[in-house]
């Protein structure tokens, strides 16, 4: 090329020289002078030597466009294809603008040495596959074509195909959901009919991602593919049942146009950020339970296409357009102010820290804002005049809530467990609070309600919340003597008030059901001779109990009032340490009584009244004789070898500290064991096996235990059996107490 240049170059400069001496003809001589001639021959050496640099200039130039005399330039092809999680990738080919992916004939253009065949390789078959590298520089030629690779997917074994109900398609059906692996490619047809659901997936957590046909019109069960991350949509698709997508890795969902129902459809869904929904779509969460995107905190957009008959989107909240209802929110959500409801789950779950109602929202769905533990306060407008149920439920991190005038009902279960609540403030037109509004609230500390509320009233600096007149204690916060004049104590009233400690019940004579229950610092009750109903399960689980007296006038105890283990451990076996049960010691007044095995029973009844009774296995001991240490609690001073209840207990179970059976604790003393005698020397303080022998008949011969002349029974025999034995023999044993 150099040289094709240079002799351009010498045929351009030999013709400019010809040119010159052409212009002087050897006649001119003859007529010129001499000075004249050498004048004209300087001028001719300056354009030689200029003809020379201009030479020169050319060569350089030559060389800058090699091109033009050489040809064009082609492209090398592309090298190292590789296929990786349905990614196609292969080296970079230097000087490539961009290249072509030829997939069974069909080209792909890409910028970059990569191609998505997610939904590319969408049928079940061989792809065969190469790829060239492309430019858009002038001269520049694409590259050969690379060597081809094949891709081949089949119809995997772990999964396949039930007829519908109607028998005129196919669903689909996993067999072995721990096979599940990569790509899940659902067919269109299967022997000339068509797929139309896709169902039963859920836990196949090793599945990444799922090609729907477009002959499928439902989908669901995949729930708990934890790695699913990828979805191509059925164009057929008409409705999402349920909570089909729960907990996978989705980030982005666009549903296509078509979709008109969607249910609980994709809760926990922590990696998603955006979504967009069609204009067809009219029903948003057709189940009970959880909204579409409850529990996707990292959930940033939600849109609906313009269009949409039913719903809009507005600051990405969903809005029902026929009644200004909310339907579902995010915590980026920015509440339009033309909002009038919020729906039933709408916030559920959302994420959400801090929101404020706009005036004009009248009112709150269920479980609107349950579930949002991080939600520390939330505003609400005075235009509000009703809540659901477990609105605020589970909202752990709130710590106070002022209910506006309008609000007539505080609803079931609205703040419970809101175990970081401590202030509440109540409105003038609140008549009616349910028992479980503030349940396992355990540290709520003040109640104040306005003055001019005609229902109820605040007292005690706001630690007790009770009616207008005064007799019924509504709700109670933390200690405190219960204010003069409550005879009532209502249902639930301290239910899961974890900081209260002790209380003095004054002149109460009646304790509603579960209104002490769940308070677990609860660790002396003193009852008063007030009291004459204590109410089904008023106790409950109040584990810091260990031993109650209950006093002279109480007519009836319900069902499971003191089903509590105190927190005491017992036993010093090596399989023994157990929580010990409560201990009660129970009066002739009362008249009705269950006696449950979650506790003792010392009674001065000589015998099972006509209102008792007896739990499997439960133990109550008749007929003892009782003594009372300075804070009037009780403690045995002796007891007969009678004992009710069909099961033998647990000695572990029972004992304190195995020092005895049926045995409770007294302060400053240590039980020292059991006598025969009043005032006599402990004789004895653990069991002891007797030899077998076969009490009754042909009955299977038995290991039972005698403790000196007292039978304990076994769980073989019936209850009347068991008294039967229990009572042969009889003789009254005397408690022997040392001064620690």
């Amino acid at each position: 090329m150099i040289a094709q240049a240079f002799a351009c170059v010498f045929s351009l400069f030999c013709f400019t020289k010809d040119k010159i001496l052409k212009n002087i003809q050897p006649s001119d001589c003859t007529s010129l002078k001499i000075n004249q001639i050498k004048k004209e021959r300087e001028e001719m050496k300056k354009k030689k030597a200029l003809m020379i640099v201009l030479a020169v200039l050319l060569l350089g130039l030559a060389g800058l466009v090699l091109s033009g005399c050489d040809g064009d330039k082609e492209l090398a092809a592309p090298t190292g294809l590789e296929i990786t999680n349905d990614v196609l990738t292969w080296k970079a080919v230097e000087g490539a603008d961009g290249y072509t992916v030829e997939i069974n004939g069909e080209e792909y253009k890409t910028q970059n040495n990569s191609l998505d065949l997610f939904e590319i390789t969408n049928k079940y078959g061989t792809y065969e596959i190469r790829v060239a590298a492309d430019s858009v520089t002038e001269g520049v030629l694409s590259s050969d074509w690379s060597e081809q690779t094949s891709l081949t997917l089949t119809i995997p074994d772990w999964f396949g195909f039930l007829p519908t109900d109607d028998g005129k398609g196919w669903e689909t059906a996993v067999i072995d959901a721990t096979k599940a692996q990569g790509k899940l490619i659902i067919p269109s047809f299967i022997n000339g009919k068509a797929v139309v659901r896709a169902k039963g997936f859920n836990n196949c957590t090793g599945l990444t991602g799922v090609i729907f046909p477009d002959t499928v019109e439902y989908i669901s069960g995949f729930g708990n593919c934890q790695n699913l991350t990828r979805v191509r949509w059925s164009a057929g698709l008409k409705e999402i049942i349920g909570n089909s997508f729960d907990g996978t890795a989705l980030e982005s969902i666009v549903l296509p146009e078509g979709v008109e129902m969607m249910g609980n459809a994709f809760g926990n869904c922590t990696w998603l950020k955006s979504v967009s929904l069609p204009s067809t779509l009219t029903k948003i969460g057709n189940y009970v339970g959880t909204p579409p995107f409850s529990g996707c905190h990292n959930l940033e957009s939600i849109e609906i296409a313009a269009g949409n008959e039913v719903y809009a989107s507005d600051g990405n909240c969903i809005m029902r357009k026929a009644d200004n209802t909310l339907v579902l929110g995010l915590k980026a959500s920015k509440i339009p102010s033309y909002t009038e409801h919020i729906g039933n789950y709408a916030f559920r779950d959302s994420g959400a820290e801090s929101i404020a109602l706009p005036e004009g929202v009248t009112s709150i769905g269920d479980y609107a804002f349950a579930h949002n533990d991080r939600l520390k306060e939330i505003t609400l407008p005075q235009s509000l005049t009703s809540i659901g149920w477990y609105a605020f439920s589970d909202c752990f991190a709130l710590g106070k809530i002022a209910i506006p005038d309008g609000v007539t009902e505080l609803p079931y279960g609205l703040f419970a467990w809101c175990t970081e609540l401590k202030e509440v403030a109540l409105g003038a037109k609140t008549e009616k609070i349910d028992t479980s509004v503030f349940r396992l609230c355990g540290k709520l500390e003040r109640i104040t309600i306005s003055e001019s509320n005609a229902h109820f009233k605040s007292a005690a600096d706001g630690r007790f919340l009770l009616n207008k007149t005064g007799d019924t204690l509504v709700l109670g916060c933390q200690d405190g003597a219960i204010p003069d004049g409550v005879k009532k104590i209502g249902g639930k009233a301290f239910e899961g008030r974890t900081g209260l400690k002790e209380i003095d019940f004054n002149e109460v004579e009646e304790i509603g059901e579960y209104a002490f229950a769940m308070c677990a610092g609860l660790d002396r009750l003193k009852l008063t001779s007030a009291v004459r109903t204590i109410g089904d399960g008023a106790f409950q689980n109040c584990i810091g109990l260990s031993t109650v007296r209950i006093p002279d006038g109480v007519q009836s105890i319900g069902s499971f009032a003191f089903v509590c283990k105190s927190g005491k451990m017992v036993g010093k076996g090596r399989m023994n340490f157990k929580m010990a049960p409560l201990v009660l010691v129970v009066p002739e007044s009362v008249e009705q009584f269950f006696i449950d095995s979650n506790y003792t029973v010392y009674t001065d009844y000589s015998s099972l009244p006509t209102g008792w009774s007896v739990d499997y296995g439960s133990v109550a001991v008749w007929g003892c004789e009782l003594g009372y240490d300075d804070d009037g609690l009780p403690y045995v001073l002796s007891a007969p070898n009678t004992f009710s209840g069909d099961g033998m207990p647990d000695l572990g179970y029972t004992a304190i500290e195995g020092d005895g059976y049926l045995m409770h604790g007294r302060d400053s003393f240590r039980f020292a064991g059991w006598a025969t005698e009043p005032n006599g020397e402990a004789e004895f303080s653990s069991f002891e096996k007797s030899v077998e022998f076969e009490p009754f008949g042909e009955a299977e011969k038995e290991n039972y235990y005698l403790y000196k002349k007292t039978f304990y029974f076994s769980a073989s025999m019936t209850e009347e059996q068991c008294k039967e034995a229990a009572l042969s023999g009889a003789e009254r044993l005397y408690a022997v107490w040392e001064k620690i």
